[in-house]
């Protein structure tokens, strides 16, 4: 009889937290039935444990913020004054990482979701409108939110690692914007 098992079990030794992952486990098991006499009792015995996959041990992690536009509004106006531009920017999701798994263990271990998935690289254009007092400049800024990674990626062949390496990942998750008086 055979028992096939999925399960990712990734463990978070620094922050002694247990996250899951991809790993494929087989076990083997013979089985013998009583005969019709009953002369043999049943008796279970394991032949094989294969725990193969790929785990992350994260490391450290930072987030930051990149500005991709700016502008300086003066609004020499007595009124209230409104205004709205069009702007763009670059959302994206890269790291050095084996498998999409891996990558997504990483988003987990930081806590902030990517924009976009793995590998992947888009512009995205969005319309903001600031509002600016009378008799005031104020600069407007628009950019992006990141998060970054730092940790091990290892592969388990059959119980045993058979390669590790270091491993980091950058992404956007959600666009920014903010105006600050001159």
């Amino acid at each position: 009889m055979i028992i096939q098992h999925s399960e990712i079990l990734i463990i978070n030794s620094r922050k002694e937290k247990v996250s899951r992952g991809i790993s494929v486990g087989v076990l083997i098991v013979s089985i013998a039935f009583p005969t019709m006499n009953n002369s043999s009792a049943a008796t279970v015995s394991s032949q094989a444990i294969d725990f193969t996959g790929y785990e992350y041990i994260h490391s450290t992690d930072s987030k930051g913020l990149t500005i991709d536009w700016k502008h300086t509004h003066v609004n020499n106006k007595s009124a209230t004054d409104t205004v709205s531009y069009s702007i763009s920017r670059e959302a994206y999701a890269s790291a050095n990482v084996s498998v999409a798994e891996t990558f997504n263990a990483m988003v987990s271990e930081v806590g902030v979701s990517a924009e976009v998935g793995w590998g992947s690289r888009i512009t995205k254009t969005t319309t903001i409108s600031w509002t600016i007092p009378a008799r005031s400049t104020y600069t407007l800024r628009y950019g992006s939110r990141w998060a970054k990674a730092l940790g091990t990626e290892k592969y388990w062949y059959r119980g045993n690692v058979v390669s590790s390496k270091s491993v980091n990942g950058q992404w956007t998750y959600e666009g920014y914007s903010d105006s600050i008086k001159q």
